[in-house]
């Protein structure tokens, strides 16, 4: 493993109804995360449009992400890079999958990321902003055309996401008024 980093990470995330037409078009990184079953561990591949245009390989590491306080938006994030080997070996464990594409946008004068989910969840799609402060974090308006703001509900954090089904996601989002087509 290359040297590693810990973070505090204050983010905010909001349920969109759709892939914002403007990114319809859009080349996105392509992420599979893998959460190894029994562990809070998990191991990510991510392909950047960059890496790809330049013949490169995914980015692979090993994370935690680990909730800080009461504050919804905060959590401290370890992550370390693996080599191919070292990402070949632990994925051989058992883990629940979560696969996404992650569009960079611009909200309200900050670099977003929204993601559009496959697989059992078709349909979800997802805005996330990242801030350096608690009061940056929380003086970000709401995009107008989200549904609602899911920061606080561990139901949208990824590696609950690895673990719902179609069913159950139909279910979640109508608690928020919204339907998936």
């Amino acid at each position: 493993m290359q040297e590693g980093c810990a973070l505090v990470r204050r983010e905010r995330r909001y349920l969109l109804p759709s892939l914002p037409r403007a990114l319809a078009q859009g080349v996105a990184a392509l992420i599979e995360e893998r959460y190894i079953v029994g562990t809070g561990l998990s191991l990510r591949r991510t392909l950047t449009p960059g890496a790809r245009t330049a013949g490169l390989g995914p980015v692979l590491t090993l994370g935690q992400r680990v909730r800080t306080s009461a504050r919804a938006s905060e959590r401290i994030t370890l992550t370390d890079q693996l080599s191919a080997d070292q990402y070949a070996a632990l994925a051989r464990l058992p883990a629940d999958v979560l696969v996404w594409r992650r569009y960079e946008v611009r909200l309200s004068s900050r670099k977003c990321g929204v993601d559009v989910f496959s697989g059992e969840l078709k349909g979800l799609v997802v805005a996330e902003a990242a801030f350096a402060s608690p009061e940056e974090a929380w003086s970000f308006p709401q995009p107008v055309y989200a549904v609602a703001e899911v920061t606080g509900d561990e139901r949208f954090a990824e590696w609950s996401l690895a673990n719902t089904t179609a069913g159950q996601l139909v279910a979640l989002v109508a608690e928020y008024g919204m339907l998936l087509r």
